[in-house]
């Protein structure tokens, strides 16, 4: 009896799971892509559409789901449709010119920013997507130029403040690099990757203790953290101490680093 019980209640779970899924709402699909349940996602969106194709919320979410699950055509295809629907849809705007720039096509995606900003003046999130993309074809200057627009139009952009001060780092402007990086700290302490790069510019600067800190913690955020990992170990190279420095080149190499792996068949880590 009790294992009859058990089947009807699984039974009832799935079709319930189906009806959520056929009945989903924007609110529902949005929720999903919170969530990165980038399969129910897209299975809600393709059942809206078969009700409704003129939203183009579920587009743009149809777009991440489909990024989500590493299908770029479809993505860019699933953003470009959203914008067919609403040109002003900056979200939509951004999440196609980021699949272009992964996929090679920077200088398309700057062209389409750049004219899509004609219509839509002094949006933050537009400066720092063209930021990105012109630092894609290394022309640095614009990117800093747009990262620092974007920071103007909105001071709490962390996404646009930790990518100017990468920039900064690049450039070795390493004092307003550690000031930026430490203004996105106040907005989220909890950035494994803003630590990493913390390091890195205390490395440049020659304060090593420094350095060493800002790495260590950014792996107790994140102990899979590779960059951090790999950084700390040439850290301790560079510094003299083959000891610790094998120690994070093996645990980079079980990250998957393949850097890693070539690094410790250096006949100084064979000691």
């Amino acid at each position: 009896m009790k294992k009859l019980i058990f089947f009807i209640a699984v039974a009832v779970t799935i079709l319930s799971s189906c009806k959520n899924v056929s009945d989903a709402t924007v609110e529902d699909i949005q929720e999903a892509c919170e969530k990165e349940d980038w399969n129910t996602a897209k299975e809600m969106c393709e059942a809206y559409m078969k009700k409704d194709r003129t939203n183009p919320v579920v587009y743009k979410c149809l777009g991440d789901a489909y990024l989500g699950l590493n299908d770029s055509s479809f993505a860019q295809y699933s953003y470009d449709q959203a914008i067919s629907l609403d040109s002003m849809y900056v979200d939509a705007i951004v999440g196609s010119a980021d699949v272009l720039m992964n996929g090679g096509s920077a200088p398309l995606a700057i062209s389409r920013l750049r004219t899509q900003m004609e219509y839509i003046p002094d949006n933050a999130k537009l400066h720092n997507a063209l930021g990105c993309a012109f630092r894609a074809v290394e022309n640095v200057n614009e990117a800093q130029a747009n990262f620092e627009r974007a920071i103007l139009l909105d001071p709490h952009y962390v996404l646009a403040r930790k990518n100017l001060a990468v920039v900064q780092i690049d450039n070795r402007d390493l004092d307003d690099a550690i000031l930026n990086l430490e203004m996105v700290l106040d907005e989220n302490p909890n950035l494994a990757d803003v630590y990493n790069y913390l390091g890195l510019a205390y490395a440049f600067k020659s304060q090593p203790d420094e350095a060493e800190k800002m790495f260590l913690k950014s792996i107790s955020i994140d102990e899979k953290y590779l960059p951090a990992v790999e950084n700390l170990a040439f850290h301790y190279s560079h510094n003299g101490n083959l000891e610790k420095s094998k120690k994070y080149y093996e645990k980079a190499a079980k990250l998957g680093s393949e850097n890693a792996k070539n690094m410790l068949k250096n006949s100084k880590f064979k000691k």
